[in-house]
């Protein structure tokens, strides 16, 4: 066991925190504890359900029993992974027989009684006490803090009581009514429990074990993780632990110190040489390291900067325009063109001349050729557009108003009909019903012409078969939302002659154009986590040196103010209440390090995303309370906000080219190197024609692909001064602070101005604050330029040990949402689910509908009426339909009983207003009727049904 690789942060802390650890320690390996659980506790539940099998309240009662027996497997995997060797499957069954072996009758006999089994379970198991030893050990060890574990264990028992009794009434509900205990019955009379059935017993059985298997492994963590704090706070683990990251950190330098000693006399003259040269000469070996270093985290497999070749099309005037393309190769590609456009040009001209009778004499004949797109009748109704007027909405409206509602609905119908099957070729055919035609309007139409068209065969099915008129709110709507044009749909000649066109005039464009497809390679950035956390290489780097480092997604705690160091950002907003626990935290002996932007996981090849998060999305009028409590100001927000980020690249390059030409003017004027970004790194030298290999003139040099670095935004590299060690740091250029006092001993400012700077770092308390306007130097891809990284390593300073680098200040919603209306949350669940096993008979238990009688007679005619027709046998359906309307007659008029169809035929057509040779077709059809006649005549039987 070695300090050194603890997983979790050592301090003295609350006994109640310490089982909060636990619990966390349990929760980020549950996955493998409860996979162990399987393995292990499982079987032997089979093997007790075996032996039981008619005696399931002894099964449960032994299961109980044997707990201790279960919580060594996950107490051996939670000890290992807390020191960071987190065991396999395979290393933890191998141990298995051992640790179920050792000290097994004391653990199931008089230590099972114990009230503080999860906390003295350690001191068994992982120090191998025995006798009096181990109660000399737990007691000791109980005296400070270990005397909660009684108090948890009251706690897991009533959580493991509570999970059980949840469990047992969500069944009861949810569950058949039959089978299952009543929950309702037990809880008011509890010795009912001891008259249910076994299969009862065994499902109450099941759900204790699912009970215990959830809480169990919390309850291990809770006691491991109340001895780990015993142990700290008796034994200084904390302290012993800092000391000896101390010692690893010193260790170089006392090594250093001993021989300068040995070598002090020589070096006399070589210090005083020293003494003449600058200050950043000093530390070049230091920072080289520190940036040797960073390059070789660089290299790993998470940092492999990723790219993207493809073919751009270049103008030969662009000045990036490969100068290796010849002469002879320009004219090729202009011959080809030239080629193309011949062929186009023959192709048009022949397609020309074999339509030609589109465009002359033979236009009749042509459409004499030209098959019908769809039936002109469907229904009994005429689609064609001849029988349809030109704007069919406005005679709709002025049928409507003349009084001929069915007439207008009509006319809609027939002509939403037409449309479809001219414009998007409706299959359809004369036989189909209008269930038919919706069904295969829905299946080639988009959603908006399928729901004018549903609502429209509804109103018109509602007026033919029932009688009942459209209401004039219902039919204005459908006039207002007409989704057809009144013009004939293209041809194919015409679609052929449009697209041809678009495809010459392209032609013609490509062909005019005096430029190359050229291979580009785009640079894409990183992938996976160093995508995502910008500060991955300075986590590392920390790691290297002894920090203790890590990233969160919000700031839950604050660390221990001595040694500790926040990086943060402003880009989300800093509260008020937030900036005020941060600085009383600083007040206390804390490093913040405070940056305007650059926190967010975005592309570093991007020049719009490096700098889109410069003052927060609306606060932008609010002062940020952290600025305000320190005395300082941004400078150019207000720039940023207001112009664009290309706008503003113009006026920067504008500004450096009239500056340089002013300088080119004035001689006298003296000349200052513009500071680079980026180092240049050396191009390697030309092969000389001596050393090339044999036979490599024969083979052509692959050419590779130019890559295109992405803009970045303007930056200004600063001399900042820490004690007497000078680094060289670049910061974007675009927002500057302004500190409103003078700055005070140990304080500094990049490039020494205080009153327009990129960077402070500034006293406040017992701590210190460090203000950037960009975190651009910590990043990922920028943490190797200049003396980024030993700047940063002498930012962070000797005496920290513990750096959180934070993502956000608060969580998402949906976490606080979770972790504040947990309870409702699952309560409303839970009743919802009920309400929709007791309401939705697909949902819940599987049960008849019960129909009602009326229901079942229309099915029972529905059926017999689609039977009938699809055998070809209307006639029958015709009979009973004039059957029912000479009932209707002779119920109204019973002296017409012993009278032919002749007197109703009279008496229908006074009240129906149908003409007498159709109502007789209507009652005389013939066997096999057409089924145009068919619709016809049921259509006329309604009518003459209704008249009644």
């Amino acid at each position: 066991m070695r300090l050194e690789d603890l997983t979790i942060v050592l301090r003295p802390r609350l006994p109640w925190e310490a089982v909060d650890l636990g619990c966390a320690l349990t929760r980020r390996d549950y996955g493998r504890v409860m996979l162990l659980w399987l393995i292990t506790v499982v079987p032997v539940w089979l093997i007790l359900a075996a032996l039981f099998w008619d005696n399931p309240m002894a099964f449960g009662l032994i299961a109980w029993w044997l707990k201790p027996l279960y919580d060594r497997v996950p107490l051996f995997h939670l000890s290992r992974a807390a020191f960071g060797s987190r065991p396999t499957v395979r290393e933890t069954l191998r141990e298995w027989p051992r640790l179920w072996s050792r000290f097994l009758l004391p653990a199931l006999l008089w230590r099972r009684f114990s009230l503080m089994r999860s906390f003295a379970l350690p001191v068994l198991m992982l120090e191998g006490q025995k006798g009096k030893a181990s109660h000399q050990r737990i007691s000791t060890l109980a005296s400070d803090g270990g005397s909660s574990g009684t108090g948890v264990t009251w706690v897991f028992i009533k959580l493991e009581i509570a999970l059980w009794l949840g469990l047992t009434a969500l069944a009861s509900n949810l569950g058949p009514a039959d089978g299952l205990p009543d929950f309702s019955a037990l809880m008011q009379d509890p010795e009912n429990y001891f008259q249910v059935t076994n299969a009862q017993q065994w499902f109450s059985n099941v759900l204790y074990l699912i009970a215990m298997s959830v809480i169990e492994p919390f309850y291990v963590g809770a006691g491991f993780g109340l001895y780990l704090n015993s142990r700290t706070k008796l034994e200084g683990w904390d302290i012993e632990l800092t000391f000896r990251r101390l010692a690893a950190r010193l260790k170089p330098v006392v090594t250093a110190l001993l021989m300068m000693a040995l070598f002090l006399p020589g070096m006399t003259d070589a210090a005083e040489k020293r003494m003449l040269l600058p200050a950043e000469k000093v530390t070049t070996e230091e920072v080289s390291e520190a940036r040797q270093t960073v390059q070789e985290i660089l290299k790993k497999e998470e940092f492999k900067e990723h790219s993207r070749t493809t073919s751009v099309w270049v103008d030969d005037g662009e000045a990036s325009m490969n100068p290796e393309i010849t002469g002879l190769a320009a004219l090729l590609m202009q011959l080809v063109g030239y080629a193309l456009l011949a062929l186009l040009i023959g192709l048009l001209i022949w397609w020309i001349v074999k339509n030609r009778h589109l465009y002359w004499g033979g236009a009749g004949l042509a459409r004499a050729r030209v098959e019908p797109a769809g039936p002109r009748v469907v229904m009994g109704l005429d689609i064609a557009r001849e029988s349809l007027p030109d704007d069919i909405v406005t005679a709709a409206r002025a049928a409507w108003s003349a009084g001929h509602y069915r007439e207008a609905l009509s006319l809609l119908y027939r002509g939403s009909l037409s449309r479809l099957v001219e414009h998007l070729h409706l299959p359809i055919r004369d036989s189909d019903t209008e269930d038919d035609c919706l069904e295969k309007t829905a299946a080639v139409a988009d959603a908006s012409v399928t729901s004018f068209f549903r609502q429209l065969t509804l109103l018109w099915v509602r007026a033919a078969y029932a009688g009942k008129e459209a209401l004039p709110d219902e039919f204005e709507s459908l006039c207002r939302g007409w989704p057809f044009s009144s013009a004939p749909a293209a041809s194919r000649g015409q679609r052929v002659i449009a697209h041809a066109s678009l495809l010459l005039c392209s032609l013609l464009f490509l062909s005019a154009c005096d430029g190359h497809f050229e291979d580009r390679t785009f640079p894409q950035g990183y992938k996976g986590k160093a995508r995502l956390d910008p500060f991955l290489a300075a986590q590392y780097l920390l790691d290297d040196m002894g920090y203790d480092a890590e990233r969160l997604p919000q700031l839950k705690e604050l660390p221990e103010p001595d040694g500790g160091v926040i990086v943060i950002s402003a880009e989300a907003g800093m509260p008020e209440v937030r900036a005020k626990q941060l600085l009383n935290w600083v007040q206390s002996g804390g490093h913040l390090v405070y940056a305007m932007a650059g926190c967010a996981p975005y592309s570093d090849w991007g020049l719009f995303s490096s700098g889109s998060t410069f003052g927060y999305a609306g606060n932008e009028d609010r002062v940020d309370p952290v600025l305000d409590k320190m005395k300082v100001e941004m400078l150019g927000l207000k720039d940023w906000k207001e112009t664009a980020l290309p706008e503003l690249l113009l006026k920067r390059r504008k500004k450096d080219k009239d500056q340089d030409k002013n300088k080119q003017e004035d001689p006298d004027s003296p000349k200052k190197e513009a500071p680079k970004a980026e180092e240049k790194k050396p191009e390697p030298a030309p092969v000389k024609a001596s050393e090339e290999k044999p036979g490599a003139e024969s083979r052509p040099e692959k050419k590779k692909p130019r890559i295109v670095e992405p803009e970045d935004v303007p930056t200004e590299v600063q001399a900042v001064k820490i004690g007497n060690t000078d680094y060289k740091v670049s910061f974007p250029s675009i927002i500057h602070l302004k500190l409103g006092r003078k700055l005070r001993t140990g304080e500094w400012a990049a490039g020494g101005k205080r009153d327009k700077t990129t960077a402070l770092h500034l006293h406040h308390g017992l701590g210190s604050v460090t203000l950037l306007n960009h975190a651009r130097p910590l990043r990922n891809r920028y943490i190797d330029e200049h003396d980024h990284a030993q700047w940063f390593m002498d930012l962070i300073g000797e005496d920290a040990y513990h750096v959180q680098f934070i993502v956000s200040l608060e969580g998402s919603f949906w976490e606080l949402l979770w972790k504040r209306a947990w309870m409702p949350l699952i309560g409303l669940a839970l009743l919802v689910a009920i309400w929709l096993w007791m309401h939705l008979p697909r949902f819940g238990p599987q049960r008849q509908v019960v129909l009602h009688d009326t229901k079942h007679f229309f099915e029972h005619i529905s059926a017999l009426g689609g039977f009938f027709h699809r055998m070809r046998r209307d006639d029958v359906l015709l009979a009973a339909a004039a059957d029912a309307v000479r009932a209707r007659a002779t119920r109204l008029y019973p002296h017409l009983v012993n009278h032919s169809d002749s007197a109703i035929i009279e008496i229908l057509t006074q009240r129906s207003n149908l003409p007498p040779e159709r109502i007789r077709a209507a009652f005389e059809a013939s066997e096999k009727p057409s089924t145009r006649d068919f619709v016809r005549h049921i259509q006329d039987l309604q009518t003459m049904k209704l008249a009644l």
